[in-house]
């Protein structure tokens, strides 16, 4: 037996020098793919390879991406996060064995995962529990995750939900509640946060990426008025209590807290980007294991462009693109038309430099008529949406690679939330519900302020 392995080895070697190279598997995170950047594909050969250039490797659809190749392994890394639900076929040319001159192309098609909103559905008229719902893109229906009374807020985190309740009285309360296959746990108890305070209410809550600490607002209102405004961090790693973030941008037990008009974790990352009552941008660790940021001033936080590291701002001069990693700002183009309608409101910023942003007219009885601009660096068009005649549009939400936008409206008697593909406005889904998680991740906190 060791004879003829040895023989078909040495055969083989013959097949492998006169043919080159051949794929022996592929890798990849589906989810991971749609949702982060720097994510990669691994292709592994047969045999190892000499090195691959750039220029040697072909994405279709086309997608920005890095190439690095180390013995029988080449990694494909992609710039940002890719579509959803979609193939795409990587082409490797000219892969040659070491001391081999025969090549061979080697071609792999991976296919990325699709995605879900949570969305939340308020008790109707007739009573009942607020609902949390999950509604997948590729699929009809809604899942109810959770449900209770007075649901204000909610975020996901890892494997939990945190979950903000009016309490009654200007009070909150925050819940942790642990989720299996997608939905709550019925085996695990639900865990209730303890405030800084006897009553206070929470509002502005955001988590981290990674599930390791969730921020909010609060404001003390065991006096029976508000005070002691600002941000608090819980370390879900640590005791699982509040703690302020102080003026200096650490958290620190005690403390009298940051004051905040708005704020937002970093996407996939334990730094908050804080604009400050004042107006003024400092990037805070919330873990508190390095020292805040200053980054200038903004009027506005609108959000983050899909890679993570870019944040757009507005300022009393115009919008600008913040390089979170050397403050560097960039001015974003505000072609004709995208600038000049008496209403301007919040911007979804989206891949390649384009945004959608929000802006109406006022009629003449007095309301608002409303359109979602598509705007690109050279021109500004209406996005093809469908807003139905008696709701107003209360916020334009991106997906987090930018490929969608939730378009959430609101009548005198419902809501209703659409998820719409962010270049043509083709509709994918709906919800009837007041707002999902993709809104939720924005930088908010005015109300507070």
């Amino acid at each position: 037996m060791t004879v003829v392995l040895i023989v078909v080895g040495a055969l083989a070697a013959v097949v492998g020098a006169q043919q080159g190279p051949r794929l022996r598997a592929v890798s990849y995170d589906a989810a991971g793919l749609v949702a982060k950047p720097a994510q990669r594909v691994i292709l592994t050969a047969n045999q190892a390879v000499q090195a691959v250039r750039p220029a040697d490797v072909v994405v279709r659809p086309a997608a920005a991406h890095t190439v690095t190749s180390s013995g029988n392994t080449i990694a494909v890394e992609f710039a940002g996060p890719l579509d959803y639900d979609r193939s795409y076929e990587i082409a490797v040319t000219g892969v040659r064995a070491p001391g081999q001159s025969s090549s061979a192309t080697l071609r792999a098609t991976v296919r990325t995962g699709s995605t879900d909103v949570l969305a939340l559905v308020p008790a109707g008229p007739g009573g009942g529990k607020d609902r949390i719902v999950r509604r997948s893109l590729d699929a009809g229906g809604a899942t109810t995750v959770y449900a209770d009374d007075g649901i204000t807020a909610y975020a996901r985190l890892g494997r939990s939900l945190v979950v903000v309740r009016d309490v009654g009285r200007g009070g909150s309360a925050i819940d942790v509640v642990g989720l299996a296959g997608g939905v709550q746990d019925d085996d695990l108890p639900v865990e209730r946060i303890t405030l800084p305070t006897a009553a206070g209410r929470v509002t502005a809550l955001h988590a981290a990426d990674d599930g390791a600490s969730f921020g909010f607002q609060y404001a003390d209102t065991s006096s029976g008025r508000s005070t002691d405004v600002g941000l608090y961090v819980v370390d879900m790693t640590g005791t699982h209590m509040p703690v302020a973030i102080a003026a200096d941008g650490r958290p620190t037990t005690g403390a009298v807290p940051m004051t905040v008009a708005q704020w937002a974790y970093v996407p996939r990352t334990e730094s908050a980007l804080v604009r400050t009552s004042g107006d003024d941008l400092v990037l805070v660790d919330m873990s508190g294991s390095v020292a805040a940021v200053r980054l200038g001033s903004a009027t506005t936080l609108h959000g983050f462009v899909a890679s993570g590291t870019t944040a757009v701002v507005e300022t009393g001069t115009g919008i600008e693109y913040l390089d979170l990693t050397d403050g560097r700002r960039t001015p974003i183009a505000t072609p004709e038309g995208s600038t000049d309608a008496p209403y301007l409101g919040r911007i979804a910023p989206l891949p390649s430099g384009t945004y959608l942003r929000l802006v109406g007219t006022v009629r003449a009885d007095g309301t608002l008529d409303q359109r979602i601009l598509l705007v690109r660096p050279a021109r500004a068009s209406r996005l093809a949406v469908t807003i139905p005649s008696d709701a107003g549009i209360t916020a334009v939400c991106p997906s987090p690679n930018g490929q969608f936008a939730a378009v959430v409206t609101r009548s005198a008697t419902s809501g209703l939330v659409t998820i719409v593909d962010a270049a043509s406005g083709a509709l994918e889904a709906s919800v009837a519900a007041s707002t999902v998680d993709w809104c939720e991740a924005l930088p908010t906190g005015d109300e507070v302020a």
